[in-house]
């Protein structure tokens, strides 16, 4: 079992695990998803890392207990607390219910 083509496969995998290990780096640091960019570093190498780089800055999550919303009318995103039903935009004042409240008509 010591034939050259196991010795350039585990070599080919070193180098796939060190570029997918530095995508994933990346796209944390950006918070996006660090298996995918994993996955992509480990099969494309620098164009991996080269995608992670490029990649736009994913949003913040939501504080503990709240979460996210977006505005109809304008598309601001805001965080409210988790079980409240309506909220009103921080920025076209527009008063709405969420999606949560719909569903639970």
């Amino acid at each position: 079992m010591d034939s050259p083509a196991v010795g350039i496969l585990m070599g080919a995998m070193m180098v796939g695990i060190v570029f997918g290990c530095a995508s994933l780096a990346i796209a944390e640091r950006k918070r996006r998803s660090p298996g995918g960019f994993f996955l992509v570093g480990f099969l494309l190498g620098p164009l991996g890392i080269l995608a992670a780089v490029l990649a736009a800055p994913g949003e913040p999550a939501p504080p503990p207990g709240m979460r996210a919303v977006m505005c109809p009318r304008c598309n601001a995103r805001q965080n409210i607390a988790r079980d409240q039903a309506d909220f009103e935009c921080w920025q076209c004042k527009l008063v709405s219910q969420t999606q949560a409240a719909y569903r639970g008509r």
